[in-house]
């Protein structure tokens, strides 16, 4: 099996996917943020007694929580390894990690990232199930950093229009409440706070016998979830309600189904068995953020107005390179306004120094989140 890495690049976010025989089975969101592993010279903010805790400055949007192995104060530094990407509104999980594993250099002040070294490709190698054999990506200048990152593979740059696979209709895929099947019927997915709720729906099948119809749907099903559980990044409990499953005999071909379809998840999801109401339970660990969690706003489900302002800027870049001597503006409401003059103003910024000139933001009119690019 040949495994290759994806990138399209874009200001402040790259959009990732990793292959397996040409085939896109993970996806990511890389902006720069501690991955797993990360070891960061924190400062400790507050102390919760209660719990044995600390809330603690990683450097990123928010605090990360570690159990105390003794008490600290507050304001103390603190050197700690993420044990897993804040998610779902709460902070990293971090654990401690002595001077000895990993020290931070001599004179810099909390916080400070001391592995990996600032930079996305470095970042990004730590989020992969592994090495892969080929990194290829669409923006030249960014070899010298993929073959830093991935010394062992072989860096090539492509045109967009020779990818392998469609990243954009990739993450639109993968951020869809429904997946059809191709046999018919389909799966829908609901990611809450608890848990995600998986239905399977079989549709309206035309040939075959009932009975035929939804075992076939059902088994199909089984291999769709267990493509979507990693290619979305689920983790934490997963019910899944498959379709007129009561009998002993079908729910044990469905379980052997799903349990040789996520036998290859480096993440090894586990199947706990059936509940007393009919679904199959699944736990997938938590280390990586789902990407409903990095792209989209609950309740709506819509794309957070950030999303949507690196994918303006992203859009921007990929019709500068094709023609360089246009002129765009971008007309958004005011939430990607906000977004483009607060946590992407750097992306924005990078992007006009390459392009050499300021990029005209124009408000527009109405709610919601959403950028148009207009030539000038």
């Amino acid at each position: 099996m040949r495994r290759d890495l994806l990138i399209a690049a874009g200001p402040g976010e790259w959009r990732a996917a990793w292959l397996e025989d040409e085939a896109a089975v993970e996806l990511y969101v890389e902006r720069g943020t501690a991955p797993p592993g990360s070891i960061i010279l924190g400062r400790v903010v507050r102390r919760i007694a209660g719990l044995d805790a600390n809330l603690v400055d990683i450097g990123e949007a928010r605090l990360g929580f570690l159990r105390e192995r003794v008490p600290l104060n507050e304001g103390a530094s603190v050197t700690v390894r993420v044990r897993r990407e804040a998610q779902r509104g709460k902070g990293a999980l971090l654990s401690a990690c002595s001077e000895a594993d990993a020290a931070a250099p001599t004179g810099v002040r909390p916080p400070f990232r001391i592995a990996p070294a600032a930079g996305f490709a470095a970042a990004l190698a730590m989020r992969l199930p592994g090495p892969p054999e080929r990194v290829l990506s669409d923006d030249v200048a960014l070899l010298p950093a993929l073959r830093a990152a991935f010394p062992q593979a072989d860096v090539i740059r492509i045109d967009p229009q020779d990818s392998p696979v469609d990243l954009d209709a990739a993450f639109e895929a993968a951020l869809a409440p429904t997946a059809s099947l191709a046999g018919g019927g389909s799966i829908h997915i609901i990611e809450a706070e608890a848990a995600t709720l998986i239905d399977v729906d079989t549709g309206s099948p035309e040939a075959g016998t009932a009975e035929r119809a939804i075992a076939a749907i059902n088994m199909e099903a089984a291999r769709a979830i267990a493509h979507h559980m990693r290619l979305r990044q689920l983790g934490g409990g997963i019910l899944v309600d498959f379709a007129s499953l009561d009998a002993r005999g079908p729910r044990e071909r469905i379980r052997r189904e799903l349990e040789k379809a996520i036998a290859s998840d480096p993440a090894q999801p586990r199947l706990l068995g059936w509940s007393r109401l009919g679904h199959l339970e699944i736990v997938r660990p938590r280390r990586l953020r789902p990407l409903s969690d990095v792209l989209l706003s609950p309740p709506l489900r819509d794309k957070t107005p950030l999303a949507v302002a690196f994918e303006a800027l992203r859009a921007v870049y990929r019709e500068s390179r094709a023609r360089p001597s246009a002129a765009w503006s971008l007309v958004v409401d005011a939430d990607v306004e906000a977004a483009l003059r607060g946590p992407a103003a750097a992306a924005l910024r990078s992007l006009e120094e390459r392009l050499g000139r300021k990029l005209e933001i124009v408000r527009a009119a109405g709610g919601g989140s959403r950028a148009d690019i207009v030539e000038i």
